[in-house]
């Protein structure tokens, strides 16, 4: 495995586990200031449950069909843009936690972030493999003086230079 589909895979492990743990936290904390018992309500339950499950298919669908792959950095963006949208199913989950929500249908939504997790890595992994096909850019500070810049901003230069780090730092 290159290092680049190393450094995809890890970047997309790391930003859903990210959105799992601040959505964990956030249903914690409303929790702990709500205060008094919760009142759980089937219908909620299991309209969080429909809401998750409506994400799987549409979150599978833009990360896969979401524009080409032309450089390993436009593959990370479609990795953090995966991880996030397939994440949702845990904001949904926090809430039924949050509100009180017992029996099948917290089940239901814990394993959904499972399966969204197992989904996005298989499609990350196949991303992974696109980028690890495709040669690094030259990051802006490497360039020779007076060599032409890249097309785009200087907020794209700075994340070629982030990328070019992460990639770095991913061993050897």
């Amino acid at each position: 495995m290159s290092r680049s589909a190393a450094t995809v895979r890890l970047v997309y492990a790391l930003a859903f586990m990210a959105q799992v743990l601040v959505a964990a936290v956030v249903a914690v904390l409303v929790r702990a200031l709500a205060g008094g018992s919760p009142r759980p309500s089937e219908v909620l339950a299991w309209v969080l449950v429909a809401l998750a499950v409506m994400q799987l298919p549409f979150a599978a669908l833009l990360s896969t069909r979401l524009g080409s792959i032309a450089t390993r950095q436009a593959a990370l963006a479609r990795t953090l843009f995966t991880a996030i949208v397939l994440a949702s199913t845990a904001w949904a989950t926090a809430l039924a936690l949050a509100t009180g929500q017992r029996g099948l249908s917290v089940y239901v939504l814990l394993s959904l972030v499972t399966v969204a997790y197992a989904l996005g890595f298989l499609a990350v992994s196949r991303l992974a493999s696109r980028a690890a096909a495709l040669p690094p850019l030259v990051p802006p500070s490497s360039r020779a003086e007076g060599e032409d810049a890249l097309p785009g901003s200087a907020l794209e230069a700075g994340v070629l230079e982030d990328v070019d780090h992460v990639e770095r730092l991913g061993g050897p």
